[in-house]
């Protein structure tokens, strides 16, 4: 028989720990929504400084001073008797001709001191000499509305994108470990660019001075014009009337600059303009702004935050969100296909999740690259049994599935069957007979929503009524109202107990008397010990 040989076997690992793969954690998503948030309340708060700045009568006094009398003058002689605000057929030709004074004001611009914005302003009129990019258009609606005109304070805001990467995660997490204050680490904006330029006395370059009169101004004016009863996008740089997309959008073909993009009145009031001012508000600027977020507080948090600023809508209010509403509907349809998974208009077979469907005999409107184009409408959701079931539902007799889902659990293929809300009827419970509760195959009553509860019966949410029960020889069922995730598996919630109707009332008597019986006793143990010290 051959020697087997010598087998040496060394003990211990040799082979480095496998690193960890870097995700984008839920702590670093937080605090970029956070990020944003705080850009979106710290911009609206400063604007309404500035327009209040502007609604003062001292600031309106000044404003006139600077208007030639000329112009004063003719609007004058257009106002409406015993009413402040011009003639209809002269509001427009009234308005160009004062933006014709307007830009023979000329202004400069230089490095500014760290004045309070109040009297930086009443500086900025005194030596026509611009150090902030709000000034100008501060000054453009002081005279707008001395003058009668209804003018708004426009501002754009730009702020931290939604999206985390993984290094910008990591970078979160290692400042949130060591303790480190991330103040100021929010992605730069245009404002932390003009809070460079208001430093040094010195006249700005060449490349500060085309930033600053650059193509996209932050801050602008907004005029109503009664004759196309439209609101005219001025921009205070120049004293000219310009479109909303091309003053946002630098003038070319692309996307809007600001995700936000609000007007401020003389009253205070607050509207979000943005739909007027973006070429493509679904498929690209949505995208930047919080109604994108999947978390849904996060994505109605902007619209509730707002509502404090806004006031009753007037005929002409509701016509301004009509007509944005429009503008929106007409450029809803992507031309990339990427861009479907997340249109809240249309979508492709292919971003339907497996709880998703396209309802029998919807109309195709329209194909991209030989793909169905379907409306967001027309997507209806399909459940299983035992979900349509939690939801007060159950699917009618002689259904067939109208889809199949394959999910893997515990190494283990499982095929659920699918069917839709028209396939299912409102869960109708067996009734309480002789005081017998109805029972599923383990024992329980399914109480997912208060429907379900059988005729004849009540639930009783006492945590000792089940023992009491049991006292009172009471015939009584567990509820079962929900499900939880514990350890890896699916755990019944279960809340109180359901009872026969004419129970009821002995029931709840007896677990008065046992919690009365239950104070006294503690109370008197607790007079038995303060005797006894």
């Amino acid at each position: 028989m051959p020697e087997l040989g010598t087998i040496e076997v060394t003990a211990g690992d040799d082979t480095e720990p496998r690193k960890r793969r870097a995700v984008v954690t839920h702590r670093a998503r937080l605090v970029r929504r956070s990020h944003h948030k705080a850009h979106l309340i710290v911009h609206l708060l400063s604007t309404q400084l500035l327009n209040h700045i502007c609604t003062q009568p001292s600031t309106l006094a000044l404003c006139l001073s600077l208007i030639p009398v000329y112009v004063v003058d003719r609007i004058q002689q257009h106002l409406v008797p015993n009413r402040r605000e011009i003639r209809r057929d002269w509001a427009s030709a009234d308005l160009h001709y004062f933006l014709s004074s307007f830009q023979a004001l000329k202004f400069k611009h230089k490095r500014g001191r760290g004045l309070d914005v109040e009297q930086g302003f009443w500086e900025f009129v005194e030596t026509r000499v611009a150090t902030r990019a709000w000034h100008e258009p501060m000054l453009l609606v002081g005279m707008l509305r001395v003058l009668a005109f209804d003018a708004r304070l426009c501002v754009g805001i730009r702020t931290p994108e939604l999206k985390v990467t993984v290094k910008e995660s990591v970078e979160i997490e290692r400042m949130y470990k060591s303790d480190v204050s991330w103040a100021g680490q929010v992605q730069g904006t245009d404002i932390c660019r003009a809070e460079e330029l208001n430093n040094g006395p010195t006249e700005l370059n060449k490349d500060d001075q085309k930033w600053w009169r650059g193509s996209v101004p932050q801050y602008w004016c907004e005029v109503f014009d009664q004759v196309s009863e439209q609101w005219l996008t001025i921009n205070a740089h120049t004293g000219t009337i310009e479109r909303p997309t091309q003053l946002a959008s630098g003038g070319k073909r692309g996307p809007c600059a600001f995700p936000y993009i609000l007007g401020i009145d003389s009253s205070g009031s607050v509207v979000d303009i943005t739909r007027r001012y973006t070429r493509d508000f679904v498929n690209n600027t949505r995208k930047r702004r919080l109604e994108s977020s999947r978390n849904v507080q996060d994505s109605v948090w902007w619209a509730e935050w707002i509502k404090q600023w806004e006031r009753e809508h007037t005929e002409r209010d509701i016509h301004e969100a009509a007509e944005m509403a429009r503008r929106t509907e007409r450029n809803t349809m992507p031309r990339n296909i990427k861009d479907f998974a997340s249109n809240p208009y249309y979508v492709l077979l292919r971003n339907l999740t497996q709880h998703e469907m396209v309802a029998p005999n919807s109309p195709v409107v329209g194909t991209i690259r030989g793909e169905c184009v379907y409306l967001r409408t027309h997507v209806q959701k399909v459940c299983s049994r035992m979900a349509w079931r939690r939801t007060g539902r159950t699917v009618k007799d002689q259904e067939q599935p109208i889809k199949h889902t394959t999910t893997v659990r515990k190494g283990v293929e499982c095929v659920y069957e699918m069917y839709g809300l028209w396939q299912t009827q409102v869960v109708c419970p067996e009734p309480v007979v002789h005081g017998q509760v109805p029972r599923n195959e383990y024992g329980n009553v399914d109480l997912f929503v208060p429907e379900m509860l059988p005729h004849g019966g009540t639930h009783v949410r006492d945590p000792g009524a089940r023992s009491m029960c049991k006292e009172l020889d009471i015939d009584c069922a567990d509820a079962v109202v929900g499900f939880e995730f514990r350890r890896g598996a699916t755990v019944p919630v279960l809340d109180g107990v359901v009872i026969a109707t004419e129970s009821r009332d002995m029931l709840l008597d007896a677990l008065r008397e046992e919690r009365r019986i239950a104070i006294a006793t503690a109370r008197a143990a607790a007079e038995t010990r303060a005797v006894q010290r």
